[in-house]
Formats: structure tokens, C-alpha cells, sequence
């Protein structure tokens, strides 16, 4: 006999998910990610499996903002998309793509509708005893806006430790932003500010926003979460049932989790003593490099390769006392460097430096050329290449550069 449940949408109803699920790479609309919120706020502490869950189709059109009488077309169309969305998770070394639900069904002469979640949810949604994230189902039902709702989630997320720091590539992946606004003042205009507007209206947290930028590009954001002074004296009975693990709530942000939690999406695992060494160049300098490598594919050992770059970069700042904006380019124009299997020429590494420099400050060309100078030599250093012997300014020198230089991109057109 199939374990049936009627869905009850109450605004008082605690939803709970666990964190690598919050952080998953996912986009839905704003009707989606109500159903999925709305059926996942019905699920109890004590379910040892998913049930069948049973919406009537009145409670749905409420839920979903729909007016007038209940359209079977229109609703079938919404959970028809919903059914082919998928979220990706990575497990060791795989990444996974998984659909949110496993069937949908239309009881016409009931008036419901029979929803299931597809079963590779269940250590995301049930059983959970640490590293996850609750909250009542009326902060989101309210909300207009899908960046909004996932925005509302990931701060919520950090709302103890009361500040979250994300790249912004790794922001926009999150909310399901990546191929839309690409210009950072429209993706604050039309996804951060509504967010933040919504969120300190109909929410019980909000927040500020500080830029982090590298030269005058905008590369992480910073936000500053505030919970809100509204306290409900009623202890929520539901929200009882897990207090028990809320102290591994408040574990789990440390330096050591963040840093097996990015391992995990990485496929590696990293123990204790290792995460100690790593601490002593910096927390936040260890925590950028994890993040920034779990976007990238062609790195066979994580392990020795974060180890590598960052003794080489902080043998390179032993030698000399640059900005941090310097620092920033000098660390990834090292991690670049390290990439190539056969070393380059260092006319080839000049140029190609220039035009990384010249991307990321977005500056002009004399402006990257006399930063690459200033820090040439420490790039040298940590790639452990001797510097080109200053040679007269002849035209035989220069004829002969032209003629190397021609043959080295025939090479490469060739490859």
C-alpha cells in the first residue's frame, strides 16, 4: 500500500533541507521552487521514507498565486517543466544530475494532485542530524522572486555566523544566474537589490551588501545578514524536534568543515593535519583557491597542486611587499603558468600576463604592461625561470625575436 499524505500549506510549517542541497547548482522558477518548498515543509523529523503527497487542487492555486478556478491545462503545464528540471551534486568524483520529482498525478474526479519526490533526495531531506538548514515555510511562499528565494536560503544558511562571502561567478551559479545580466551593475540592479528589498519586507532576515573588488572589477560579494528584532514566543513544536543538533549548526562553518565540504566537491578527502598546514598560509587565501578549483577539470591531484601553489606564492611575497590587488593577479598568474606542460618563452608569458591583467583590473594595455613589470620578477621566482638578459635595442635583436616568435605560433597552430 502506497504511504499517502495530505499536503497542508501552512506558512507555520518548518522547511528543512541540508546545506549541500541549498548549495546545489540548480535553476527553477518561482512557482517550482514553491511546490518543491511547500511538499518538502510536510516532511517530519520522524518519516523514515518519502510518502505520496496529496495537494488539492484549491490549496495548489493558492499556493502558486493562481486566480479563478482551478485550470488542469495550466497546472499540468507547471509540474510537466517542474519534472524535467534537474540539480546537479557532486560525490566524490562524480556529478550527478538528478530530477526533483519522480511522478506526478491528476485525481480529476478528487480535485488533488499525487506528487512524490524522487528518491535520490532522501539523505538531502530526511534524517538529518547535522549540517542543515530550517526555517518556516511563510518567509518564502510571500516571495515574487526566484533569486530571492535561493538568496533567502543561502544567507539563512549563515544567518549565526552573520556574514557570508561568495565569488560572484559562484553567487550567480547559485541563484541560477549565469547566463543572464552579465554586466555585474545589471545583475545587482535586477537580482541583488529586488532580493534584498523583498527579503527585509517579507522575511524574518536581511541584509547589506559589500563589493569586493580586484582593481575595479567587483569579484566577491559580501553580505551582512541581520535577523530580524520579531521574535515569536511560541516555541514551534516541530522546530523542538531538532534542536538537539543545533550546535552542529554552529560547527559546521569552521574553517576545517568549509575547507572538507569544498574537498567533497572536489572528490578528494583531506584530513585534519593537512587543513592544519594549509591554515598557516592564510585562511582566506587556502579557502579562494579551493573555491576557485572546484569550477575547473584538468587538475589530476588537488592535493599537491593547492599544496604547490601556495608554498610557491608565499616564497614569492617573502621577497617582496606588494597590494593586495598585486597579490591577487601575482597568485593567479602563477596558477596559470604552472598549467602549461612545456615551459613557455618568456616573450609568450609577458604578453599573455599583460592581457590576463588587463581582463581581470579591467585596465588599458600601458596601465597592465607597467603592473606586469612591477611584478615580473616575483612571477619568475615562483615559476623558477631565470629572467631574459637585457639586450641592446638593434634591429638585428628585433629581426631575430619576429623570426622565433613566428615560428613558435606556427608550432602551436599545428598542435
Amino acid at each position: 500500500m502506497i504511504d499517502t499524505k495530505m499536503v497542508e500549506a501552512s506558512p507555520n510549517n518548518l522547511v528543512t533541507k541540508s546545506n549541500m542541497l541549498i548549495e546545489a547548482n540548480y535553476k527553477l522558477g518561482v512557482v517550482e521552487q514553491k511546490i518543491i518548498l511547500c511538499l518538502a515543509s510536510n516532511i517530519q523529523p520522524t518519516d523514515s521514507d518519502f510518502k505520496t503527497y496529496t495537494l488539492s487542487i484549491k490549496e495548489f492555486n493558492k499556493l502558486l498565486g493562481l486566480k479563478g478556478n482551478p485550470k488542469y491545462t495550466e497546472l499540468r503545464q507547471i509540474t510537466k517543466e517542474l519534472m524535467q528540471k534537474v540539480f546537479e551534486v557532486r560525490i566524490d568524483k562524480k556529478v550527478i544530475q538528478v530530477a526533483w520529482l519522480s511522478f506526478v498525478a491528476y485525481n480529476e474526479t478528487e480535485g488533488t494532485i499525487d506528487i512524490r519526490f524522487d528518491p535520490f533526495l532522501r539523505p538531502y531531506l530526511l534524517h538529518l542530524k547535522k549540517e542543515f538548514t530550517s526555517y518556516k515555510l511563510e518567509n518564502v511562499v510571500k516571495l515574487k522572486s526566484t533569486y530571492a528565494i535561493r538568496l533567502y536560503e543561502l544567507l539563512k544558511q549563515y544567518e549565526k555566523i552573520r556574514e557570508r562571502t561568495l565569488p560572484l561567478l559562484e553567487l550567480r551559479k547559485m541563484v541560477g544566474a549565469v547566463d543572464i545580466y552579465p554586466a555585474y551593475g545589471n545583475f545587482k540592479q535586477r537580482v541583488l537589490i529586488p532580493a534584498q528589498k523583498e527579503l527585509n519586507k517579507k522575511t524574518d532576515i536581511s541584509f547589506e551588501i559589500e563589493e569586493i573588488k580586484i582593481g575595479r572589477r567587483v569579484e566577491k560579494i559580501k553580505f551582512v545578514i541581520i535577523s530580524s528584532k520579531k521574535k515569536n514566543n511560541n516555541i514551534d513544536k516541530q522546530l523542538s524536534l531538532f534542536e538537539g543538533n543545533l550546535e552542529d549548526t554552529k560547527i559546521e562553518e569552521s574553517f576545517s568543515n568549509q575547507m572538507k565540504k569544498l574537498a567533497l566537491k572536489l572528490g578528494i578527502s583531506i584530513s585534519d593535519d593537512l587543513i592544519r598546514n594549509w591554515e598557516k598560509y592564510g585562511q582566506e587565501n587556502v579557502l579562494e583557491l579551493m573555491q576557485k578549483m572546484t569550477a575547473r577539470k584538468d587538475i589530476d591531484n588537488p592535493i599537491g597542486y593547492i599544496t604547490t601553489v601556495l608554498k610557491s606564492t608565499t616564497e614569492a611575497f617573502k621577497q617582496v611587499s606588494v597590494s593586495s590587488d598585486e597579490q591577487s593577479i601575482l597568485i593567479q598568474l602563477i596558477s596559470y603558468f604552472r598549467k602549461s606542460i612545456e615551459p613557455l618563452p618568456n616573450w609568450l608569458i609577458q604578453e599573455k600576463s599583460i592581457e590576463i591583467i588587463q581582463n581581470v583590473l579591467d585596465i588599458n594595455f600601458d596601465e597592465a604592461s607597467i603592473l606586469f613589470n612591477a611584478l615580473k620578477a616575483d612571477l619568475f621566482l615562483a615559476l623558477d625561470i631565470n629572467e631574459p638578459n637585457q639586450k641592446e635595442n638593434t634591429l638585428e635583436a628585433n629581426e631575430e625575436f619576429e623570426k622565433k616568435k613566428k615560428i613558435f605560433y606556427e608550432r602551436l597552430k599545428k598542435i
